[in-house]
């Protein structure tokens, strides 16, 4: 099997597909660095043709140290942030127990890296519904991925990441995105870094807001055709193309003359069919909302409507544990999981 995973440690628990290092107690930043094979540096060389020796004017070539390996071609305005600055993020917060360093490491050869903490106690969403809130710092070193701050709350009864707003700093430079902050690799990123660090007590108030709305979901009692429209939305692209598609033809309906009308009307029609097949995908949300792991403390609420969804996205898409992983906290996941967090929220008014 192929796996992302290149290096990295876990405490107390093996996670990884068995690959990672299992520590028994909470590294400090200095350990968890080397722990996490990543004690090295991003080197920058310039790019220069093979043939004739000549400078690529515009563009460098990000190599790790350790081994030379190529971790990326970028534009020469491109600044990497190298390991032991993401990892001195955490210094004060560790030294003084704001939270504890769980998980670190690197992915696809070293081009994506990150650090996980957990910062407080967990937070019960309902009676026996726990949440561990984690702060995660992700980087990448192959100019795809800007450096991103994301609040990560777990579920425990079923290891699903929930998901959380991240908060913003504009005048200094620190982005908000859909799943956190997201800094760019350009301009003056130690302070568009230290922005983001002050940005952290934000993003801690920003959490539990959303345990609020999570709070709210709970009471929130929904049908199994709730569940399957939510699962449709998200992931079923001929129902997402057919509704769309219906939407266009019934505001042309209007100004066609007869004949064009009924046309228009069969085609609708023949849409419609589409709206109701079930995908696979739908199948597995709805049979998760039913009896998937924590779907008896949730109920038939939005909030096991979003469990389902987000374990499906954790658990159940395709790739091994270390893919679904990185896409749940910097890809396709995090995007589906803050589309549905958005729809749920809508749905409740």
């Amino acid at each position: 099997m192929s796996h992302e995973f290149e290096s990295g440690f876990v405490v107390r628990e093996q996670a990884w597909h068995g690959l990672a290092t299992v520590l028994e107690n909470n590294p400090s930043v200095e350990d968890a660095i080397v722990k996490a094979g990543l004690d090295w540096l991003v080197h920058e060389h310039p790019m220069v043709t093979e043939a004739l020796g000549l400078k690529v004017e515009g563009w460098k070539a990000l190599v790790r140290d350790r081994d030379n390996a190529l971790l990326g071609v970028v534009t020469t305005k491109y600044k990497p942030f190298q390991n032991h600055e993401a990892f001195g993020w955490f210094q004060d917060l560790v030294a003084d127990g704001t939270c504890q360093i769980e998980t670190a490491g690197c992915l696809q050869g070293g081009k994506k890296v990150w650090v996980q903490a957990r910062y407080s106690d967990a937070i019960e969403v309902k009676d026996g519904d726990l949440l561990i809130p984690y702060l995660l710092l992700a980087n990448g070193h192959d100019g795809g991925m800007s450096l991103r701050l994301i609040n990560t709350p777990t579920r425990v009864v079923c290891w699903n990441t929930m998901q959380a707003a991240g908060a913003k700093d504009d005048q200094d430079g620190a982005i908000e995105a859909a799943t956190g902050i997201a800094i760019t690799h350009n301009g003056d990123v130690q302070a568009k870094a230290e922005a983001a660090r002050r940005a952290i007590v934000a993003m801690n108030k920003d959490l539990h807001m959303t345990i609020d709305a999570y709070r709210q979901m709970a009471k929130l009692p929904v049908t199994e055709d709730y569940v399957r429209q939510l699962a449709k939305e998200l992931f079923d692209v001929d129902y997402i193309k057919a509704k769309d598609l219906i939407a266009k033809f019934r505001m042309r309906q209007e100004h066609q003359d007869v004949t064009i009308r009924e046309q228009t009307k069969v085609a609708i029609a023949e849409l419609e069919k589409l709206l109701h097949n079930e995908g696979r995908v739908e199948a597995k949300i709805v049979e998760s909302f039913h009896n998937g792991a924590g779907s008896e403390l949730a109920g038939e609420t939005a909030w096991g409507a979003f469990n389902a969804v987000t374990a499906h996205l954790d658990h159940g898409a395709g790739g091994g544990q270390d893919r679904r992983m990185t896409s749940s906290w910097f890809g396709e996941g995090a995007r589906k999981r803050a589309k549905a967090f958005e729809l749920i929220a809508g749905s409740m008014g």
